[in-house]
């Protein structure tokens, strides 16, 4: 069993050439460090048969750091062509990916090295066709649930933590149907609804499903040959033109969702929105695609509003020394149950306010956020802005490997819970109010399922002829113990 991921010596020299050449491109200074901080995170963070959570977090705020170097250099201009602190705050962000990741690393490092073989025999506990009807009837109350969740303001935060669920028996049948290899049918017929239905929805939710089959793909990972890594590069480069292709169109077509009523609603019915999105297809040519893969790259960067605040704080406005992230937790830990003359969540006055840039807000159906990176750089400067990251990679690792290690004695069981408790957090242009309300209802609605649901669920999920003991613990159940394996030392 390896600790890390194999690469053979054609994937290995294949990196070092891409490596090497980033210093040769425009702005490549700011690649190359890039490339260096997405190798170390990327390859500590993910682990073989282990679950890949925050290795998509990663990967996303990765991209989001990245795409302002892309932008630049696609336009032939200097990184700091719009602000002369955009390479600063490239860098700093870069810097702030290892302040968030490596608590978790440590996390992760604590967990046992697990084969195939063990998560099989865990599969193999749970019964395939339970958990695909569980899922059938999650995915339609939960859909049903979300379509009322911004309707009730008080419970909202509350109900789409409970959304997750769907999620949870997603990856969990998901899991089971790659280690089983049965029922495969079944589980791409719903794959293609997921993914159909996010295309009605104003969020674009039609990438969620992709992100959530990467966490199970990237969690059987264990060797990279240089095949696979040429594939990967091709599907990561058509990944980008389909992309670009949809920021050419999304914009028309979420005034078409939303009737021109600067909601953020959907009131036509899903035929019409899949007439409209033919029809704007139809629409685009060769002459387009330049606009088209600026608008991408622009709309994934958010590295912007950093180099921004940085322009505007301290010259403009002095360092708020706490205040902003005071703010953010009083507003995020006080329920509007109890607190009906609690102020709405706006986002785009933040923005406004450390940033200089005059931003619509909920009164236009627009929500522009700061960034919960840019949200500690305005509180505590250059070096204090690591702080808050820090305190919030904590927090990930200590409540992952909690979950991982007690949400059951089943490891598919809690690979599922974990992955569909983070996948929510993945943006790096989440503000620190909305990622801190998120965060604490996600950890008391799935701190009550573990208590008062789970371990009903896991008993319902079972095998029948398959008898469980309750008591017995997670490392017994697999096989792994102190003797005959160092790793696990850890976890006790």
């Amino acid at each position: 069993m390896f600790k890390k991921i194999y690469f053979d010596d054609g994937a290995k020299g294949l990196l070092v050439v891409l490596l090497g050449s980033q210093l040769f491109l425009t702005n490549g200074i700011y690649l190359f460090v890039g490339f260096i901080c997405f190798g170390w995170l990327l390859y500590n963070l993910q682990q073989p048969f282990k679950p890949s959570i925050f290795t998509i977090i990663f990967l996303y705020h990765f991209i989001q750091i990245s795409a302002w170097i892309w932008l630049s250099n696609y336009l032939g201009k200097d990184i700091n062509y719009k602000s002369p602190n955009s390479g600063t705050a490239v860098i700093t962000s870069y810097i702030g990916l290892f302040f968030l990741f490596v608590p978790v690393i440590y996390y992760q490092n604590k967990l046992p090295v697990i084969s195939k073989a063990v998560l099989l025999k865990h599969a193999e506990r749970l019964d395939l066709g339970k958990t695909f009807r569980v899922y059938v009837i999650a995915f339609f109350v939960t859909n049903a649930l979300a379509g009322i969740a911004l309707g009730i303001s008080g419970l909202s935060q509350i109900i789409l933590s409970f959304v997750k669920i769907k999620w949870f028996f997603f990856i969990l049948f998901g899991l089971q149907v790659v280690l089983k290899k049965r029922m495969k049918k079944e589980f791409y017929i719903f794959i293609a609804i997921e993914f159909l239905l996010g295309f009605f929805s104003f969020f674009s939710e039609f990438k969620t499903v992709i992100f959530f089959l990467s966490f199970i793909a990237l969690s059987f990972l264990s060797k990279v040959y240089l095949r696979q890594l040429i594939l990967t590069i091709l599907v990561v480069i058509a990944g980008f033109f389909l992309g670009a292709f949809w920021s050419s169109i999304k914009g028309e077509y979420r005034g078409f969702l939303n009737q021109g009523s600067q909601t953020q609603t959907v009131q036509v019915s899903r035929n019409d929105a899949l007439k409209k999105i033919l029809e704007l297809s139809e629409k685009q040519d060769q002459s387009s695609f330049d606009l088209s893969v600026i608008t991408l790259l622009d709309r994934l960067q958010y590295t912007y509003h950093l180099a921004k605040a940085m322009d505007w704080v301290p010259e403009k406005l002095p360092y708020q020394n706490g205040a902003n992230w005071g703010l953010t937790l009083n507003f995020a830990l006080t329920p509007r149950l109890l607190n009906p003359d609690k102020p709405k969540y706006e986002a785009s006055s933040k923005a406004t306010k450390y940033t200089g840039i005059g931003y619509a807000g909920a009164g236009q159906g627009v929500s522009v956020s700061l960034g919960y990176f840019a949200d500690g750089y305005v509180d505590f400067g250059y070096v204090g802005m690591f702080m808050p990251l820090l305190l919030i990679g904590i927090l990930y690792g200590v409540t992952y490997f909690y979950f991982v290690k007690h949400s059951s004695n089943n490891f598919i069981f809690n690979y599922a819970v974990v992955g569909a408790m983070f996948m929510e957090f993945m943006a790096l242009e989440m503000d620190s109010t909305y990622l801190a309300g998120r965060l604490f209802a996600t950890l008391l609605t799935f701190f009550g399922l573990k208590i008062f649901f789970f371990p009903w669920l896991i008993q319902h999920l079972q095998q029948q002829k398959t008898e469980v003991n309750s008591k017995t613990s997670l490392l017994e159940n697999t096989g792994i113990t102190k003797k005959n394996n160092p790793a696990t030392n850890n976890l006790n």
